[in-house]
């Protein structure tokens, strides 16, 4: 299995980024190659909530520009084994179409998972990973401006051709508090326009990514999207 899952959200604040690092942490864990690739321009989110240490030399601008090989690039989070590409250092970076399809032949060959973190929105760097991308997962939270614009940003990913996507809601609460527009579960997926992935219930004392593997019933939502992501049959719980 040689996959690219582009991590995409709506509005910011969803859990969309911890979200990738669990699902790739879930899918390391069952013995895939998983590299992670931070794709928003101008912010190191992810070497933030990683605690890396040390300072990042070189990162995806760097690579797709072909300042350093492949594997200087790639970071690594040793407790986790986790692997990472760090985003580009400038905030108006844009690549090249062939440079970004250089690096997916690559991806492709060298790893069975590249997990990209996008920005919030529709971004023309989205738009471009967009098209080379076999899958999305939409991940928003269980509110109705998190759905309407997760629901736009399914229409302009569709647009470009990224057709197979779905849905993950992050941190449900135990109780959802229905409002006149959002009644239950099934508006929010029918506003968000993806079939569902997962829900991950809301749990204060879950670990962040790249400690030890999450328990508890947001623990257990977390390895059963990454098995959905391999194909299992997992059936949903809400």
């Amino acid at each position: 299995m040689n996959e690219s899952v582009l991590f995409v959200s709506g509005k910011g604040g969803t859990g969309k980024s911890a979200l990738c690092l669990h699902t790739a942490g879930a899918l390391a864990r069952r013995g895939r190659r998983v590299l992670v690739v931070e794709a928003v321009p101008g912010f190191r989110g992810l070497e933030l909530t990683l605690a890396l240490p040390g300072k990042t030399v070189y990162d995806f601008a760097d690579v797709l520009e072909s300042r350093c090989s492949l594997g200087e690039a790639i970071r690594a989070h040793e407790e986790s084994g986790l692997r990472l590409m760090l985003a580009p250092g400038s905030p108006d970076y844009l690549p090249e179409e062939e440079k970004l399809e250089a690096f997916f032949h690559w991806g492709r060959k060298a790893w069975d998972f590249l997990l990209i973190d996008c920005a919030p929105g529709f971004s023309p760097f989205t738009r471009l990973l967009a098209r080379r991308c076999g899958r999305a997962v939409l991940v928003t939270a269980p509110e109705e401006p998190s759905a309407r614009c997760t629901g736009r940003l399914s229409a302009f990913l569709a647009q470009e051709g990224l057709l197979e996507q779905r849905l993950v809601i992050y941190r449900m609460p135990r109780e959802f508090a229905p409002t006149p527009s959002l009644r239950d579960l099934d508006d929010v997926i029918d506003l968000a326009g993806a079939q569902l992935l997962g829900v991950v219930p809301e749990q204060p004392l879950l670990p962040p990514p790249g400690d030890c593997p999450p328990e508890g019933p947001a623990g257990q939502a977390l390895e059963a999207i990454a098995r959905r992501l391999l194909g299992e049959r997992v059936p949903l719980t809400l």
